[in-house]
């Protein structure tokens, strides 16, 4: 099948990063961060020692990551701790990484310090993070990921890849998402799903699928389908259709059951659910006319209680220890830039599907309408979207 134009980036060479076009981000610098927000003097070496050093001094960390990542918590702290000679007190929560970075805004908008030194978030929240200036930029932040990170020092990895436009040394990229269609085999066959995205608003298939509560999937459906006017009455059908808003987590669990035939979710569901047992009644099936793609990427936001760990922190979630000790958890990718097998896997799927890669980094154009969305107008298009979608069930 063919492989569409903004996939090309993503597919060249073992190691591969999406198009990375556009400006550089000017957030404001945490005031409680010197180690990140000042001008580092000396060498990168010398600048992650005095990281280390203040980080012992705050003796503690609170972050948060996917409910996925929950048996693998333990195997991540103490590969971090290792990394940099750490003994430091981790406190991680889990799920609902969307609501958290929501909550996060409205506190910094009260002036007040955020729960979380760090969290990890998509595009499509961090823009807004951005816009306010609430994102903290790690200075001297590519010599810091050579220094911390093996793929990068070793030149096989860029420092733009990590940490692309136009949050630049921002927010930092530990994994991806990809979305697509779960089915299950016993109950229907790959050639009577919806073959499309907007098939999910054809009649026939009312009632027999959920959707998850979020709106990025469907945000970066209007790089396709330009007609925002058309796009939100096609979201509103699909919302009709669907059964019912169920996260992505319990939808795979009932789809197992039998209790309904396909829901749109996360790929990485489906090489955790075959790793687990071969067997499972469970197919994946890349949409035809788009898939939608997002980098996941940590940051530390403005006021952090903890800036130091916080940032060496953000660093280690990119780097191939990392992902050692918390891919097994749930099959997650790094199709940016990783280089593990599940990584290669999910890749090579997703190469060879000839979806078209519907992801905010593909030029200068989807960057400057990513921005869009931190608007008055985007603010209130994305409303309309989960209304549209969800049909307030």
């Amino acid at each position: 099948m063919r492989i569409r134009s903004s996939f090309v980036a993503l597919a060249t060479a073992s190691l591969v990063a999406l198009a990375a076009c556009g400006g550089t981000a000017q957030p404001a610098s945490s005031p409680a961060a010197p180690a990140t927000g000042q001008a580092a003097s000396g060498s990168a070496k010398e600048q992650l020692a005095k990281l280390v050093t203040q980080a012992k001094q705050e003796g503690e960390l609170d972050t948060a990551t996917t409910t996925e990542q929950s048996p693998r918590v333990p195997q991540v702290k103490e590969a971090f701790n290792k990394m940099f000679g750490l003994n430091l007190n981790i406190n991680v929560a889990l799920g609902d990484q969307a609501g958290k970075l929501a909550k996060m805004i409205t506190t910094l908008d009260a002036g007040s310090r955020p729960e979380f030194d760090t969290l990890t978030g998509s595009e499509n929240d961090l823009i807004q993070l951005q816009e306010k200036g609430y994102l903290t930029k790690i200075d001297n932040w590519e010599a810091l990921l050579a220094e911390t990170n093996s793929w990068v020092r070793s030149g096989a990895v860029k420092p733009e890849d990590v940490s692309p436009p136009p949050f630049n040394g921002s927010t930092f990229v530990w994994s991806t998402r990809s979305r697509a269609l779960m089915f299950n085999t016993k109950l229907i066959t790959e050639d009577k799903v919806p073959q499309k995205v907007i098939d999910l608003a054809d009649p026939q298939f009312k009632g027999k699928f959920s959707v998850p509560p979020w709106t990025d999937t469907w945000e970066t459906g209007t790089m396709l389908y330009k007609d925002k006017a058309a796009w939100l009455q096609t979201l509103d059908q699909i919302g009709k259709n669907a059964f019912g808003v169920i996260d992505f987590s319990p939808a795979l669990s009932r789809l197992l059951l039998g209790e309904f035939p396909f829901a749109p979710m996360n790929s990485y569901y489906y090489y955790d659910v075959k790793a687990k047992d071969p067997q499972a009644p469970v197919g994946l099936h890349w949409f035809k006319d788009y898939t939608s793609f997002s980098k996941v990427q940590f940051i530390v936001p403005k006021g952090s209680k903890h800036p130091a760990a916080a940032t060496l922190w953000t660093l280690f979630m990119t780097t191939p220890e990392a992902e050692a000790a918390w891919q097994p958890a749930a099959h997650e990718e790094n199709i940016a830039f990783g280089q593990s097998e599940q990584d290669k896997i999910a890749r090579k799927s997703l190469q060879e599907s000839g979806s078209y890669l519907a992801n905010w980094y593909a030029n200068t154009d989807t960057l400057e309408q990513l921005k869009w969305w931190s608007s008055n107008e985007g603010k209130a298009y994305r409303g309309q979207i989960k209304e549209a979608i969800t049909q307030r069930k």
